[in-house]
């Protein structure tokens, strides 16, 4: 018998590994108490050649194809499961698992992040510098991908279980992350730049990638409930008689692909377990696969996979964008003629179904999809021959399919072995706030400075962009002693980008100009550092005489937010403005944010009038001092209150105290 057919025979008769977590024997820290087969060892064995000859020593990297430096999230990920799975099967000494894992979690904990924010799209493997997909150098980086980091915060998790020697270093490599900005509207979110340089962000994930992705941020303790339900914008559609659920998001709509395919559910499966739903439409993807090699006589495990001719990366489907067994690329251009049977998702299906006689059939159908020396191959084309592509993903998802036999779902170990993440990484920052940037707008927060895979190489999970109703507010009472006690609500609709158009009213029953007064605004507001904003507001009058709701109440405003200093949950945010009101200016100045914990602040300023441009009233002073003291929490329900005095001077009676509520939809 040869030793690939002895791996499809013990593969195939192994027990140990079920679909549903439901029934998941206990795992367990003691790995000595369930030692490899030696079937187990010889595929895994194979599998980890690839990375001894793509492991970069200065970085703890991993190139994502064989002989190219280059390096994604998604690829660290199985970087980090195949070396947990080597260790565990005695591959490697502890000495050699020491080594790679604190050299890739220092790396992890130093390297340049996109806007400072998130790990880029793509990194040097050698040197860990930001580069484009061509692995030519990007010192702003190209964006970032949720469900990338997604798949290397699963694996660190249960880094950390596994081996909870290294919490300290995972922690740390999680603070620097504004982990936030993954996250908006109970939704996913990824980040790129566009042609003008400018950071567009993006929805990302469909069924499937969506609820793996959600899964696995819901460990650092986001609440995704909705995106986690496999039933989330689900379809049933048919496919050779058995229904499988694809996502209804309409690609030719949204502009984002479909595929239903192995590797997300199969990932599901192995990492956390499945149940319910997800169990169903798991064997659903099992079956329909048989069925159709029952048919036609072809074997079928299809998946994401990277392919040794251009375009280099496909998707092969089920179904994708309503049509049965497509291939295409990530832009929707039909290939057929690279489907192929993957590798990976033969292994990771005959993992997950090791008593259905069809995962033999899988197993025996890739035996030769391998290099001895370098690992195995991607799959095999259905025209014929192999497909050579060599690549990290293909042959980490081996070593973790390995790993989850010997343990069941792997993430089980923290419950079994007592490990608990520390506290505070909830967040992914160390204010235990969440600020992302897609929340800001969606809600009109203030402008202010927070603290706050693919190969070949393509990014295989940047999808449609963001909704463009983005509607938020608040609700708020107030009082001023120039106008009395007023009462209102503002609405901010942010269209795309950064652009807003506010609008809103307050009654104000002892004011003298009146028992209403209309407030609006618009412009163009980029929180980030090193950014200008342009506005025109009308919040309503300082002094009764400028009592107009037209121009004459509003002004203009323009900024520069200076990049800002953090130690630790206190940062400091500055900004150079000019404001030009139509009386009493323009002036010119700058103000600053002393904020604790994101939530509360100090403001001051000062402003200097431009003299003998708009005559302002008689007495009005040449500085203008501005200052504050308050709390804000842009999450919608959240209540904030706070006071403001923005001059023309230092008097109590120009102060605004305000309390009040955030709204989004």
């Amino acid at each position: 018998m040869t030793t690939l057919a002895a791996i499809a025979l013990a593969l195939s008769a192994a027990s140990s590994a079920p679909a549903s977590s439901d029934a998941a024997p206990p795992p367990r820290c003691d790995l000595a108490a369930g030692p490899p087969t030696r079937a187990q060892r010889d595929a895994a064995s194979l599998a980890w050649r690839y990375f001894e000859r793509n492991y970069q020593p200065g970085t703890g990297l991993v190139s994502s194809v064989d002989g190219y430096p280059a390096t994604t999230m998604w690829d660290l990920g199985s970087t980090v499961f195949a070396t947990l799975s080597a260790r565990a099967l005695d591959l490697i000494q502890p000495e050699e698992f020491e080594r790679r894992i604190s050299t890739l979690l220092r790396t992890l904990a130093t390297m340049p992040l996109f806007e400072d924010e998130l790990p880029n799209k793509s990194y040097d493997a050698a040197s860990g510098a930001m580069t484009d997909y061509a692995n030519r150098p990007a010192p702003r980086g190209l964006g970032f991908s949720a469900l990338d980091v997604a798949r290397l915060v699963s694996s660190l998790h249960a880094l950390t279980c596994l081996h909870p020697e290294h919490l300290a270093e995972v922690e740390r490599v999680l603070r620097r992350w504004r982990t936030c900005n993954l996250v908006g509207d109970g939704q996913l979110y990824g980040a790129s730049r566009d042609a003008s340089g400018a950071v567009e962000h993006h929805q990302e994930g469909r069924l499937g990638y969506e609820q793996y992705g959600a899964r696995s941020l819901a460990l650092l303790g986001f609440s995704l409930d909705d995106i986690q339900r496999f039933d989330h914008l689900a379809v049933e559609e048919p496919v050779e008689g058995i229904p499988i659920a694809r996502d209804r998001r309409d690609p030719a709509r949204f502009g984002a692909r479909t595929p239903v395919l192995v590797e997300p559910w199969a990932l599901h499966a192995i990492e956390f377990g499945l149940a319910g739903v997800g169990a169903t439409q798991l064997r659903r993807i099992y079956d329909v696969q048989r069925r159709r090699w029952e048919l036609t006589g072809i074997p079928t495990a299809v998946s994401e996979d990277h392919v040794d001719t251009a375009p280099w990366f496909v998707y092969d489907a089920i179904v994708e964008g309503g049509v049965a067994w497509r291939t295409i690329t990530p832009e929707g251009q039909e290939v057929p003629a690279l489907r192929s049977l993957s590798t990976k998702g033969a292994f990771l299906l005959a993992t997950l179904y090791p008593d259905d006689p069809y995962s033999r059939v899988l197993l025996d159908a890739i035996a030769d999809a391998r290099d001895p020396e370098r690992g195995w191959y991607a799959g095999v084309y259905e025209r014929g021959g192999l497909n050579r592509s060599l690549n990290a993903n293909t042959n980490g998802v081996i070593l973790e399919a390995v790993l989850y036999q010997l343990l069941g779902p792997l993430h089980g170990t923290c419950a079994s072995c007592g490990v608990r993440w520390p506290p505070g990484l909830a967040a992914g920052d160390s204010s235990g706030r969440c600020v992302s940037a897609v929340g800001r707008a969606a809600t009109g927060a203030p402008p202010v400075a927070s603290t706050v895979e693919g190969g070949g190489l393509v990014t295989k999970h940047e999808l449609q962009p963001s909704s463009s109703l983005h509607l938020g507010g608040s609700l708020f009472s107030s009082y001023r002693q120039v106008d009395g006690p007023a009462a209102g609500a503002v609405a901010q609709w942010t269209p795309f980008s950064y652009f807003f158009l506010r609008l809103g009213g307050a009654v104000t029953p002892l004011w003298q100009g009146g028992a209403t007064r209309a407030l609006w605004g618009f412009g163009y507001d980029d929180w980030h550092d090193n950014t200008f904003s342009i506005q025109v507001n009308n919040w309503g009058p300082i002094q009764p005489y400028a009592s107009d709701v037209g121009p004459r109440g509003a002004q203009l405003d323009l900024s520069y937010k200076v990049p800002r200093l953090c130690a630790g949950p206190v940062c400091l945010s500055t900004m150079a403005f000019a404001t030009v009101p139509y009386v009493g200016g323009p002036y010119v100045g700058a103000r600053g944010y002393l904020r604790f914990w994101e939530r509360w602040f100090v403001f001051g300023g000062m402003g200097w009038v431009i003299p003998n441009v708009f005559p302002g009233p008689a007495g009005t002073p040449r500085w203008r001092p501005m200052f504050g003291v308050g709390e804000w929490d842009w999450r919608p329900g959240s209540i904030f209150f706070q006071y403001y005095n923005w001059g023309p001077d230092r008097s109590w009676r120009n102060g605004v105290f305000s309390v009040g509520m955030n709204w989004s939809y």
